[in-house]
């Protein structure tokens, strides 16, 4: 037997199967009568809200629900005579006007209810409405579920959101989302902005988005985005790429990408941000130039050192040619064609740090590039008393890339090499290859970097060189980041540096 006697209205809402979950229950379980009187409400109201349940037994449940959220139920409040809202009174002793949402049997309802202390609390309300066999309404019954805590996050993620969209529009950044299944693609508003396109001109989808990228990167950008994600999925994706404007112009595009898991639909999507660099691009390009005619006019004594050389030997053999004949002269021939083609090689050199042109990716071994730029600085090593020392692997070291940007690497990593050894001494290239990259080593002798400086190399303006600018290192950390490698330097006090390249190996070589 019960100690005490449970009113009707409760053993009619809880029942004696149900009664001791529904008590426990963090979930608010209330009956209402047809004019929206409290009949039972669960202990959870207490933890929920604050009140206790004989508190607010008997009252009307439309005054703790917050004003603006009654149409979200259904119910509309009519003027009381003093012209106070029913819902400001103590208590609503009948609903004055209902929608056609109150009528239906069963409804689910995001509302705000108040809670002892004078705050609302945000709660999912599950409500069913009983009616008698003519249809009248006998109670109504709901569950109502405590979702401030979701409802916070779905605020802050909403004001996240406003607030990345503002940095976008700050920044000229636009944001894609592309799905290949159904070949969907979403462009915010700042990415339209980016292309100089309304959103009536866009077929949102990924051959639309191709017809505006310039026609020879567009094999670029499928294979970044399209091809090789089947082979990398979890890659990060970057990709520069010209594009073709409406009034025909021509800009520079980053494309930054990744794909993600759809959890909605199960399937992989793209997604990234895109933003305008085109005067970053040709910033880049002018101090690229720049320091190539720079390089071009250190090496200048160097040079002149080597032509000279050669100039001394024609000049010799032209006085010799005039007195010889048969064979003699031939050997004089051939010995002036070799100088003649060297001053040749020497002047190509110079004029390929000097002029700039435009990026051509092939397919190149390092190890050709590297010993061109070892005899182009020769000279330079040995006016400084340096020896260069060659160690490349016997197997071909095949990498992508633009040979005349490589080539200004080397060249900006050795010639840093050579000038840290001002008393002379053995630099040595080493090239080695690995079972995805080659590794080109650069290894001095001289008196080192200390370790707390080592990350700082590659920054603009900073330099460990009395003289110099910190701007070819820079252009140096670009090129390769381009060619999808990185640098690497290890270094000591007095012990000499080693500068560390590393490229991947062209797709080619692998299917050979």
């Amino acid at each position: 037997m019960r100690n005490r006697k449970e009113p009707e209205y409760g053993r009619d809402m809880t029942g004696d199967l149900f009664a001791p979950l529904i008590r426990q229950s963090d979930d608010i379980y209330v009956s209402l009568n047809p004019d929206m009187t409290i009949e039972y409400v669960s202990p959870a109201v207490e933890r929920v809200l604050g009140y206790r349940p004989e508190e607010v037994t008997g009252k009307s449940g439309v005054q703790y629900v917050q004003p603006e959220d009654l149409s979200r139920i259904g119910i509309h409040l009519l003027p009381a005579e003093d012209g106070r809202l029913e819902s400001e009174m103590s208590s609503v002793p009948h609903v004055a006007e209902v929608t056609e949402d109150y009528h239906a049997n069963f409804g689910v309802r995001e509302i705000r209810l108040r809670h002892r202390d004078g705050r609302y609390v945000w709660c999912r309300a599950t409500f069913s409405i009983v009616r008698d066999e003519q249809g009248a309404v006998e109670r109504i019954v709901a569950v109502g579920r405590d979702i401030s805590d979701p409802k916070r996050m779905e605020e802050e993620l909403r004001r996240s959101r406003a607030h990345l969209q503002l940095a976008h529009r700050l920044a000229g950044v636009g944001h894609f989302e592309w799905h290949p299944d159904t070949n969907e693609l979403y462009w915010s508003d700042e990415l339209y902005a980016v292309f100089g396109l309304s959103r009536a001109e866009f077929a949102s989808d990924w051959e639309a988005y191709e017809k505006f990228v310039h026609p020879e990167d567009r094999p670029v950008l499928r294979e970044y985005f399209v091809e090789r994600p089947l082979r990398e999925a979890d890659e990060e994706l970057k990709c520069e790429f010209r594009i073709t404007m409406p009034d025909g112009g021509v800009r520079t595009i980053q494309m930054i990408g990744g794909w993600v898991k759809d959890e909605y639909r199960h399937t992989r999507l793209l997604i990234g941000t895109v933003r305008d660099i085109t005067i970053e691009h040709r910033t880049e390009e002018l101090l690229r130039t720049s320091e190539k005619l720079k390089m071009a006019g250190q090496l200048a004594a160097g040079i002149a050192h080597e032509i000279r050389n050669p100039l001394t030997s024609l000049k010799g053999f032209s006085k010799l040619l005039r007195k010889a004949t048969g064979e003699q002269a031939d050997r004089y021939y051939e010995i002036m064609d070799q100088e003649f083609v060297r001053i040749e090689m020497i002047l190509g050199e110079l004029l390929v740090l000097a002029k700039p042109q435009a990026s051509a990716y092939q397919d190149r071994d390092v190890r050709l590039i590297v010993h061109e730029v070892a005899d182009l600085l020769s000279s330079q090593a040995i006016l400084n008393n340096v020896i260069i020392q060659e160690q490349a692997t016997p197997e071909a070291c095949i990498v992508r890339c633009d040979k005349n940007q490589l080539k200004q690497v080397f060249m900006n990593v050795v010639k840093n090499a050579i000038e840290a050894m001002p008393s002379g001494g053995l630099l040595v290239i080493s090239i080695e290859r690995d079972e995805s990259d080659v590794l080109v080593h650069v290894i001095d002798q001289g008196s080192g970097i200390p370790e707390h400086l080592l990350h700082r190399l590659g920054e603009p303006f900073f330099t460990t060189k009395e003289k110099g600018t910190g701007l070819g290192l820079m252009i140096s950390h670009k090129i390769i980041e381009e060619h999808e490698g990185h640098i690497r330097y290890d270094s000591r006090s007095g012990e000499g540096t080693t500068v560390s390249i590393r490229l991947p190996q062209s797709c080619a070589e692998d299917q050979m």
